[in-house]
C-alpha cells in the first residue's frame, strides 16, 4: 500500500471499477496477441458526474505504446454532455503523455500547437481498415499523422472505440472486452 510521508495511506480516488458500474458500454482493451501486457494506467473524461469516456494505457517499456478510449454513446444525453472525443483530441492526447513531440511551455504556444495538430488530423485522409474486436472484424477508419495513427471503430453497436498508437501496434491491433482479471491491478 503506498503511503505519505508520515506513514498515512494515501487517498485515492474511486477505482476504475467503480466507474464501469455505471458506465453503458463494455470497456474496450488491447487483444493479448499485441504482446503489451497489462494495462498500465487509466484516466476517466465526462462533465459534472457524466462519465462519457474510459481509457486504458499500455506502455512497452518506459514508453506510451497504445491508449484505448471508450466512449459512450450520446443517446440519452443532454447535448451539454455529449462527448468530445475525436480522432484529432486522441491524439493531441497520446503525444502530449509520450512526450513524442515535444510541446511548447508557453500556453499560448501549446495551444497554437494542438491547434496544427488538430487541423492536420482533421485534414488528413482517412482509410478504411478492419480490426477484430472480441473475435469478430468490425470495419473503421484510421488517420495517420505525425508518423502515429489514431483508429475509429464503432463497439459493440452504439458505443465507440478511438485507439492511438505508432503505426506497428496499431498495424495488428485486435481489441476484446475487458475482464475482471484486466483490471484486477488498477
Amino acid at each position: 500500500m503506498d503511503t505519505d510521508d508520515n506513514g498515512a495511506p494515501q487517498a485515492r480516488g474511486p477505482a476504475l471499477t467503480d466507474y464501469l458500474t455505471g458506465f453503458p458500454a463494455p470497456l474496450a482493451v488491447a487483444g493479448t496477441g499485441l504482446g503489451l501486457g497489462t494495462i498500465t494506467s487509466w484516466s476517466s473524461h465526462g462533465a459534472d458526474d457524466l462519465t462519457t469516456a474510459l481509457e486504458v494505457l499500455y506502455a512497452h517499456g518506459t514508453r506510451l505504446a497504445l491508449a484505448i478510449t471508450t466512449v459512450r454513446s450520446t443517446h440519452g444525453i443532454d447535448p451539454r454532455g455529449l462527448p468530445i472525443e475525436t480522432p484529432a483530441i486522441q491524439l493531441i492526447n497520446f503525444l502530449t503523455r509520450a512526450a513524442v513531440h515535444t510541446t511548447p511551455e508557453d500556453p499560448a504556444a501549446r495551444l497554437e500547437h494542438d491547434r496544427n495538430i488538430q487541423h492536420t488530423t482533421d485534414q488528413a485522409p482517412r482509410t478504411t481498415v478492419t480490426v477484430l474486436c472480441d473475435g469478430h472484424p468490425v470495419t473503421g477508419q484510421r488517420v495517420t499523422v505525425l508518423e502515429h495513427a489514431v483508429i475509429e471503430l464503432p463497439w459493440h453497436d452504439k458505443h465507440t472505440v478511438l485507439c492511438a498508437g505508432p503505426h506497428d501496434i496499431l498495424d495488428t491491433l485486435t481489441l476484446r472486452t475487458a475482464t475482471p482479471e484486466d483490471l484486477a491491478h488498477l
